[in-house]
Order: C-alpha cells, then sequence, then structure tokens
C-alpha cells in the first residue's frame, strides 16, 4: 500500500471505529432507560451495544493489521453515517417501547451506514479506500442480516403465539 494512500484510507477507518464507539455508548443508554420497565427492550438494547463494541474490535484489529497502533480517539464526528433513531421518541417518556422497535431502530441505523459506505465507495477513485469503504459496507450488511434476521424470528414468534 502506498504511503499517500494509506494515509488516505486511515481516517475513514478511524472514523468507523469512533462511530462504533459512540453508538455503543448510545444503545447502552437506551438500555438504562428501560431497566425495570421493559427487560426484553433493555436486552435488546444491550445486545445491540455488545455488537457494537464486537464490531469496533473488529475494525481496531484490521486497523492495527494495515496501520500499525490505533491512534486516541480525537474529534467525535460530526455527520450522522449510524446513529440509533427512535420513529416514537414518547417509548421513552412513557417506558413503552416493543422489542420489534428497538430492533428497528438499530436496523436503520445499520441501514443508514450501509448506504454511506456504498456511496463513497461509488465515489472515489482510489482504489484502496474504495476497498476500505467496501469492506465497511460489509461490516454494515453483516449488521442489517442479524437485525432483519431477528425481526423475522420475532414475526413468526408472534403468529406462532397468535394461533
Amino acid at each position: 500500500m502506498s504511503t499517500v494512500s494509506s494515509d488516505v484510507c486511515r481516517g475513514p477507518l478511524l472514523r468507523a471505529i469512533q462511530i462504533e464507539a459512540r453508538n455503543a455508548e448510545v444503545y447502552n443508554s437506551l438500555a438504562q432507560l428501560f431497566v425495570g420497565y421493559e427487560d426484553s427492550v433493555t436486552a435488546i438494547f444491550s445486545e445491540l451495544a455488545a455488537e457494537e463494541r464486537r464490531h469496533g474490535m473488529e475494525l481496531e484489529k484490521l486497523y492495527r493489521e494495515r496501520f500499525g497502533a490505533v491512534p486516541s480517539p480525537g474529534e467525535e464526528p460530526k455527520e450522522v453515517i449510524e446513529a440509533p433513531d427512535l420513529e416514537d421518541p414518547e417509548a421513552l417518556v412513557f417506558d413503552s417501547m416493543t422489542v420489534e422497535q428497538a430492533l428497528k431502530a438499530g436496523l436503520r441505523a445499520e441501514q443508514m451506514a450501509r448506504q454511506f459506505y456504498s456511496r463513497e465507495s461509488s465515489r472515489t477513485s482510489d482504489a484502496e479506500l474504495r476497498k476500505v469503504y467496501r469492506e465497511l459496507g460489509e461490516f454494515e450488511n453483516a449488521h442489517v442480516r442479524l437485525l432483519n434476521d431477528r425481526l423475522a424470528e420475532k414475526g413468526r414468534a408472534g403468529a406462532s403465539n397468535a394461533r
């Protein structure tokens, strides 16, 4: 990998690491909001936080393999690439979120990230940077599949209970 291209690739990878760490904190905060009210929602948000931490560790490993030690986090990314967003913020007021709503919030965040990395991959002319964006998109695609699977499981379980 050339030095110039290498320097160009570091930034997006570091930003992705920061985003995973931030999202783990957001999911932990959401989990804490539902402790004692909706234990199944607390469990989903805790699971999503753990998944974001695992994803961050995988990205840190990838960074170390390519560039060496991961530098201390810098400034928080300004753009919103991947952020859990609740469709119904009243759920926070009334502590009434369902597991499906929690999974859908995570799914929307992962889809946003996947779209961002896909868009950036198609915009760059640097082949190595394109490869990094594609890899980041593949990470997010794995999260999308996981959350879609979980939603499908919930749908099947709900259909079985309705019979």
